[in-house]
């Protein structure tokens, strides 16, 4: 089976633009070549090919039945050629065939749900993932997610490109009746409940902790900040949570005691990763869209649960 192709694009434009002025000459001018190259695109075309494209002894130049079926579908290769190139150059006008994007966990399906709706005209099918940063980069380096929206954690990431999205403040939650009672108070007498000591959050949290002298270890930790979340809505101790967990619309959110954290604050910032160069203008449109469901989401939550509001703290840049 012979692979190599029998001419290229570049041969079939000097092929087209003979067709079309009828002249080795005009279509030279035309292209930007001499006329003895594109004689010669043309020879070479003829022999790769087996067939003879031109009656060279007409005046102008006439193509052969065979000529004329190469410059038919010549044309609307070079056409559809030419469009490729534009799409990929606009914004929103590429459809990919499949993309896969990795979404941290702590945001939800109701980020994912709505930020598909918001991206769903430029792709066929959509593959969500929801999962911890390692996890979901591991993913992304074994080329079967073409996006992440994860935690930044300022690990060189090589060949992804990163751009902030969010960042957010993290919360002291407790039960009800121990909202009276500060950080140390609670760490020195209540159980902490805290993320796995091996995901970014928990390694987050233990830093934090130990810059403020605090010596805890949790009574309970869970691979899950929704596990978190759950066991101090059922009174088991104390947690720090990131506010983005608490856009959700969930019992448990309404169960518990929230405090901002007081100096030293604590916050994570959550970013958009792509390959450079890879998705065209396709991360712009992820990052608008991703910034403006999240907003939606912050505004909706500040109008209905006004509770919440200067607690959950978020900077999201416009």
């Amino acid at each position: 089976m012979q692979h190599e192709r029998e001419y290229d694009l570049a041969d079939l434009e000097a092929f087209v633009a003979v067709c079309e002025t009828g002249s080795m000459t005009d279509a030279a001018r035309r292209i930007g070549l001499t006329e003895s190259a594109v004689s010669h695109t043309i020879r070479r075309m003829e022999r790769r090919l087996g067939i003879t494209l031109f009656d060279r002894g007409a005046r102008p130049l006439k193509m052969t039945v065979l000529g004329s079926q190469l410059f038919q579908r010549g044309q609307k290769l070079l056409s559809d050629a030419t469009s490729i190139n534009h799409e990929l150059r606009t914004k929103g006008r590429v459809r990919h065939a499949h993309l896969g994007i990795g979404i941290i966990e702590t945001l939800g399906t109701w980020f994912a749900g709505q930020l598909i709706q918001e991206l769903e005209a430029n792709a066929a099918s959509w593959t969500i993932v929801s999962g911890g940063n390692n996890e979901l980069w591991k993913m992304f380096y074994a080329r079967e997610l073409s996006g992440l929206i994860v935690l930044e954690d300022d690990e060189p990431r090589p060949g992804a490109v990163k751009r902030e999205l969010l960042k957010e403040s993290v919360v002291l939650a407790t039960p009800p009746r121990l909202n009276h009672l500060s950080l140390h108070e609670l760490a020195s007498s209540v159980p902490f409940v805290g993320a796995h000591a091996n995901s970014g959050f928990g390694r987050m949290t233990s830093t934090y902790l130990s810059r403020l002298k605090i010596d805890v270890t949790p009574a309970c930790s869970f691979g899950s900040l929704d596990g978190v979340l759950m066991m101090v809505a059922y009174g088991f101790g104390w947690a720090l949570l990131p506010s983005v967990l608490l856009l959700r619309a969930t019992p448990e959110r309404h169960q518990i005691s929230i405090r901002p954290l007081t100096m030293p604050t604590m916050s994570r910032r959550i970013s958009l990763a792509t390959r450079e160069h890879e998705l065209g203008a396709l991360p712009d449109l992820i990052e608008a869209s991703a910034k403006r469901v999240m907003l939606g989401q912050i505004e909706r939550t500040n109008r209905d649960h006004p509770d919440l509001a200067g607690k959950l703290l978020f900077n999201v840049e416009s």
